[in-house]
């Protein structure tokens, strides 16, 4: 049991050491971009490469973590990622800088499913998966408060390129603490016969409504990550600026993941609110409605990604069995990266003409409406079977 505790404390840490490491670059990489030359444009090319990478890698890695175990797909990718972190610091163009972020989307693709599965295995029940979902929730938001003020503040210390050393280095220690101490506890067994049987996850209407509703998740989000840093260099503000908007969106997330009885509320429901949630606020930023200031718009929206993001988790893990979670979050993973390479064409095209808030409010409005669909039609089939 003392081992297990370990094992579960260890993949922890390494979640949250990753979300700490990378989240630390979210205001500082599109100044570090356009230092180096690239326009606004090209921001958004090098955005969405990157989560494309990270797309076809999480297709790739989804059924091989299910094969072949968990941690070594955790493990090598961290050296490998720890060590292009760095080389993003030494980047000459906007071109290098490309080629890099591409390839550390791929190999980061393989990690994060790994990672997912590896704790939803600890779990003896679905109670139990909730529990270490909302926890690990718990961690990322912190994670998310803390990197983006270090990121901002970093920079001014010691520059762009020292600020990326510094995150490889961090993520380079992250990988050898899961290589020492995350176990699998779950023998990998693979059944010819199972194999033969099972043809992959069969994607019902519910499972697509949960990936729809992840992907308009994710617009929203990567909506926001493209156009905040714009506004900072736009405004003339600050890397430390920055990294405080962003910190807002994770005090609103910390304050709801505190309150542990939201997860005995219908997963179906806490999405259904969260994207509400959402699409108020970037209506908020079309066309205000309320005297709230940017501040207190993005706390509000943080709270919405707060109730979000255990609620979709959960969805999944109630729907698929456990020997198909690696696949599972792996098309999640990569429907996650499919919104934000959308949102980032998207907003990097139009924004001269139209607000890319707009069109996240528009997308997360058809999830809204997909949600409602869904509800209507487990309520339509409860009434038919009493």
């Amino acid at each position: 049991m003392d081992e297990r505790r370990r094992g579960m404390a260890a993949i922890f840490t390494v979640l949250f050491l990753v979300s700490l490491s990378l989240h630390i670059q979210y205001p500082i990489f599109t100044p570090y971009a356009i230092a180096l030359g690239a326009t606004s444009f090209f921001v958004s090319i090098m955005m969405s490469m990157s989560s494309f990478a990270n797309m076809c890698g999480n297709l790739i890695a989804g059924p091989l973590i299910d094969f072949f175990g968990k941690k070594k797909f955790i493990v090598v990718p961290l050296f490998l990622s720890g060590l292009l972190m760095m080389a993003h610091g030494v980047a000459a163009n906007p071109d290098v800088l490309l080629v890099l972020r591409l390839f550390n989307g791929l190999v980061l693709a393989f990690m994060t499913p790994a990672c997912f599965a590896l704790l939803s295995g600890y779990a003896k029940n679905s109670h139990q998966q909730g529990k270490y979902m909302a926890f690990n929730g718990l961690l990322m938001t912190i994670a998310h408060i803390l990197s983006p003020t270090i990121g901002g503040y970093l920079v001014e210390i010691v520059n762009y390129q020292g600020t990326y050393f510094l995150i490889g280095g961090c993520i380079l220690i992250t990988a050898l603490i899961a290589l020492l101490y995350v176990r699998e506890f779950e023998p990998v067994i693979v059944h010819k016969k199972e194999l033969a049987d099972s043809g992959g996850l069969k994607l019902d209407r519910h499972l697509l409504m949960i990936y729809f509703v992840a992907f308009s998740l994710m617009y929203a989000q990567g909506t926001l990550g493209y156009e905040l840093p714009f506004l900072v260099v736009e405004k003339g503000m600050s890397t430390s600026d920055a990294g405080k908007l962003f910190s807002y969106i994770g005090v609103g997330t910390l304050v709801i993941v505190c309150m542990t009885w939201i997860n005995r509320i219908s997963a179906l429901l806490r999405t259904g609110f969260g994207m509400i949630v959402l699409a108020a606020c970037f209506y908020q930023m079309v066309v205000p409605f309320t005297p709230l200031s940017l501040g207190q718009v993005l706390f509000v929206l943080g709270i919405g990604l707060g109730i979000l993001f255990p609620a979709i988790t959960t969805l999944i893990t109630e729907k698929i069995d456990k020997t198909k979670h690696g696949t599972a979050f792996g098309i999640l993973s990569a429907v996650f990266s499919l919104g934000v390479i959308a949102s980032s064409l998207t907003a990097g095209a139009v924004r001269d003409f139209i607000s890319p808030y707009f069109i996240a409010f528009i997308v997360v409005g058809a999830a809204i409406t997909v949600i409602g669909w869904q509800g209507m039609g487990h309520k339509e089939k409860t009434i038919v079977s009493n």
